[in-house]
């Protein structure tokens, strides 16, 4: 007989620990074999390490033998946050040998939180090697530069620093350009160019108007501009041909101040960011193309669009209306239904309109105004098709402000209510507030009410600067069960 064979055993796993680099990397002949990624052609591959972080754009050398030379082929990322190194003069040293090493050209530079020491001779040192940074070939044909400093110790210097002059050296090539918190080097601006420069944001910084001026008459192409706590000036003015969004955040100047936006041709968008504390006037003199504005509130002095001038929310008239803006955001500490019909009554091809609550304050209860047939408002009659409500409480002020909606806006097509986070949204609740708002009598009967939860705020949600959305205000949603809606 023959004996049989005996089954060959599968070798037992080795239970050792697989062999890690000295920075705590696994080792790359370890990880290389099938490994799919590396067989990817290197352009691709310099085109993925380049999206990355810089520590692990930098942290791929030590995965394979052919990774090793990839990152510096590679357009350098360089966020040079504090994320890179907490200790700031250990991050400016790792900051110039990282632009010493890589050979460029870099796509992308960040760097925020930069404070000079206070002791005079590190001041010096440190001021020249952030200079020298901007002149090495690393940063050649660079196309976002995101700088910011903060504010400085204490001590007989200004409250601002100098921003480099070497740094409108990569003006030729820049794409995205963000500054803040530092002065403006005056004796060059006028000579700049900004060929290809499409997003510009200036948050507190100093610079006077005729310098602003300079810089706006240097941007060719500039599609989007972003200004907050501009400082040492009380009055702006805007004239762009190409420019289609401005954002306004928090307070436009870190006093009163006034800016004028003369001529912009292209103007689809001017949005107001959380507004300040009411120091600033806005004049919108020509923007024929202005489709969607907000946040107007009440905390703003004085805003000023096509002939019909704001003051607190408050319109001097609707007797030339404006007819362009089709989104329309309001800013509100409690409802008033009276200054939004007011208000309305200015935009009469509006189709979404978005109410935000800033706080909850008792103000007396108002009876819901009776609608006057004889005296329409022409966006409830043919053209408002979304309204949108921001924590909403289902009180008898809430209730009494959307009803008039409910009743009197002929063509709604949706009434979407972000409910506050306090309120549990169950199916008795629901129903109660359907038939509070009397939604049997409804004026449209195409309309759908949705409750639900708006995941964060809308400038957290989304970038305003991103032109490819259509609808900035229209942050993420999140609708309740299916029995939230009728």
């Amino acid at each position: 007989m023959k004996k049989k064979k005996k089954a060959v055993e599968p070798a037992a796993k080795s239970s050792r620990p697989r062999k890690r680099s000295r920075d705590g990397e696994l080792d790359g002949d370890l990880i290389s074999h099938g490994d799919l990624i590396s067989k990817l052609p290197d352009d691709i591959l310099c085109t993925i390490i380049s999206l990355l972080p810089t520590k692990d754009g930098a942290r791929t050398q030590v995965i394979a033998r052919r990774w090793r030379p990839l990152w510096r082929s590679a357009p350098l990322n360089l966020d040079a946050s504090k994320h890179l190194c907490s200790n700031d003069f250990k991050r400016f040293s790792l900051i110039s040998k990282i632009l010493s090493d890589h050979p460029g050209p870099a796509r992308r530079f960040v760097i925020y939180s930069i404070r000079l020491h206070i002791a005079e001779k590190r001041y010096a040192e440190e001021a020249a090697q952030i200079e020298n940074w901007f002149v090495f070939p690393a940063l050649d044909n660079l196309q976002e530069l995101d700088i910011n400093f903060r504010q400085p110790f204490l001590s007989g210097r200004e409250n601002r620093y100098p921003l480099p002059p070497s740094v409108f050296r990569l003006a030729p090539t820049l794409l995205v350009a963000k500054i803040g918190l530092c002065n403006f080097p005056n004796e060059i601006v006028h000579s700049l160019s900004f060929p290809l420069l499409k997003q510009l944001t200036l948050s507190r910084v100093s610079i006077s108007e005729d310098d602003f001026s300079g810089v706006l008459s240097g941007c060719r192409v500039l599609e989007s501009l972003k200004l907050q706590g501009i400082r040492d000036v009380n009055c702006l003015r805007i004239s762009s041909t190409t420019l289609r969004i401005i954002i306004i955040a928090y307070s436009l100047f870190e006093r009163k101040g006034e800016l004028f936006i003369e001529d912009a041709p292209c103007l689809e968008r001017l949005l107001l960011v959380n507004p300040g504390s009411g120091g600033e006037t806005i004049r919108v003199i020509k923007a024929p193309k202005l489709e969607t504005l907000g946040l107007l509130s009440a905390r703003i002095s004085e805003i000023e669009i096509a002939n019909i001038v704001f003051q607190r929310l408050i319109p001097s008239s609707s007797e030339v209306p404006i007819c362009t803006v089709k989104v329309l955001a309001l800013h509100f500490s409690s409802p008033d239904l009276d200054a939004v019909l007011d208000i309305l009554r200015c935009f009469p091809c509006l189709e979404k309109l978005y109410v935000f609550r800033h706080c909850f304050t008792r103000a007396a209860i108002k009876n819901v105004p009776q609608y006057e047939s004889l005296d329409p408002i022409k966006c409830l009659e043919r053209h408002l098709k979304v309204l949108v409500l921001k924590k909403y409480k289902g009180g008898e002020e809430d209730v009494g402000f959307v009803k008039f909606f409910v009743l009197n806006a002929k063509v709604v097509k949706e009434i979407n209510f972000q409910v506050y986070k306090k309120i549990d949204i169950n199916k008795k609740w629901m129903t109660d507030q359907l038939r509070l708002l009397e939604v049997e009598n409804r004026a449209s009967q195409d309309a759908r009410l949705k409750f639900g939860r708006s995941c964060a705020s809308w400038i957290r949600c989304l970038d305003p600067q991103d032109l490819s959305i259509a609808d900035p205000f229209n942050c993420c949603f999140v609708d309740a069960p299916s029995e939230a809606y009728l």
